[in-house]
């Protein structure tokens, strides 16, 4: 590159760019604002999807919740290898999802919809390990729109069944991530200079590319 040229890029700070009003402005710091900024998006959307989900009936969680297991993964996502099972004789049981065609293994799925600022309680949560023993079951996910007690989050640590608690928060962010009932709204993209393009070897690989083009036959 020309020693002139950089001589005269010289005033710029490394990793700055003039603003339209003269001011200097450092690409990394915007890409905190912007980072920030997201974040707190996200955190409202979790907030607006918890208020979404209490609009809505029992049904609709249970329904809500085998939907974001198998945009995880489980079940090979397949609809056809998950079930919801109802209220009637559910035994604590709200829906299964089937790793397998055989149904050899079984993730067994509770679903508690419950108000704001209430806390799943111990009892609950035992009930559930129960219903998991009671059908042969080694797996099992219990997942509430509010929070766990801190005895419910400690005896999941202690059974021998494997159980997952999963929260509101949680939930929702988990609904983010993998595109349950959002949708993109828009997408930005903050480009940096390619200094690889740039190097000498690159441009050495160029000239080379060229060359061996140019010099294959024509047809």
């Amino acid at each position: 590159m020309d020693s002139e040229y950089l001589r005269l890029m010289k005033p710029w700070p490394a990793r700055a760019q003039p603003a339209n009003d003269g001011r200097v402005v450092d690409p990394d710091a915007v890409d905190g604002e912007i980072a920030r900024a997201v974040g707190h998006a996200q955190a409202l959307l979790a907030h607006e999807l918890l208020g979404m989900i209490h609009a809505q009936g029992p049904v609709f969680f249970e329904t809500l919740v085998i939907d974001v297991l198998l945009a995880m993964g489980y079940g090979g996502r397949r609809r056809d290898l998950a079930a919801r099972l109802g209220r009637c004789g559910d035994g604590g049981v709200d829906g299964v999802i089937a790793q397998d065609e055989l149904g050899l293994d079984l993730i067994y799925v509770q679903a508690k919809r419950l108000k704001p600022n209430t806390t799943v309680a111990l009892g609950d949560v035992r009930d559930f390990a129960g219903s998991l023993d009671a059908h042969h079951a080694s797996k099992g996910v219990f997942v509430t729109t509010s929070q766990f007690s801190a005895q419910a989050l400690d005896f999941c640590g202690r059974v021998t069944r494997r159980v997952v608690l999963i929260d509101g928060p949680k939930f929702s962010e988990l609904m983010i991530r993998h595109n349950i009932g959002v949708r993109v709204k828009n997408s930005y993209q903050v480009k940096r200079i390619d200094l690889d393009y740039f190097s000498a070897s690159a441009l050495v690989r160029r000239k080379s590319t060229m060359s061996s083009d140019s010099i294959q036959p024509r047809r």
